[in-house]
């Protein structure tokens, strides 16, 4: 092996390190364009009633599953603050607050989840949960299980959403409906509720 292509496990947790900190800035980055996107629709929207086309909402739901709850949801100002906190953060002028992280880990997970139902919709028999789960593992960013597999096709309470936020609430340590009223703060109280 030529010197130039010999690693030590210093260099290499250093590169590692590095990547992951590259890595994780361009998923902040990621989603200040989100909300900067967010921030954008709805102002048109508020402004003169100008809605977005489909394709513009069916590629913001498909990169960012749950955005267009959002979109509906979140007060313009929470909008603009998000997008400017992400990008600081991304920039390395601030450390990442908890509620980006379980952002990112929201929409990787969701993302697996939509693609774990897709495949189940197609008939797959559910003894084949471990292949299913190989399967989507393959095409996700985030750990797919066989518990995850059940959890998606039989979903507590029937919300999809209410597994995705049982997982991070086991990756976290946090209560589920901690994280989901960090991300999706409700205008009514009880939103989401477990029952």
């Amino acid at each position: 092996m030529s010197a130039g292509f010999r690693k030590t496990t210093s260099s290499w947790r250093l590169r590692s390190t590095r990547w992951r900190e590259v890595s994780a800035a361009l998923e902040l980055l990621a989603l200040s364009r989100k909300y900067e996107t967010l921030a954008i629709l709805r102002r048109d929207r508020e402004r003169d009633g100008t809605l977005a086309s489909r394709s513009t909402l069916r590629a913001l739901a498909r990169e960012f599953p749950g955005a267009l709850r959002e979109l509906d949801t979140l007060p313009l100002d929470e909008i603009d603050r998000r997008a400017r906190d992400l990008s600081e953060a991304a920039l390395g002028r601030s450390e990442p607050e908890a509620w980006m992280i379980w952002m990112a880990a929201y929409h990787a997970t969701m993302r697996a989840a939509l693609l774990v139902r897709t495949r189940l919709i197609k008939r797959v028999p559910l003894e084949a949960e471990g292949r299913v789960a190989a399967w989507a593992a393959e095409r996700s960013t985030v750990p797919v299980d066989e518990a995850f597999v059940r959890s998606v096709a039989r979903p507590p309470g029937g919300r999809l959403n209410r597994a995705v936020f049982d997982r991070l609430g086991a990756r976290f340590g946090i209560a589920s409906d901690e994280i989901w009223e960090a991300l999706f703060p409700s205008r009514r109280p009880g939103r989401y509720v477990k029952r």
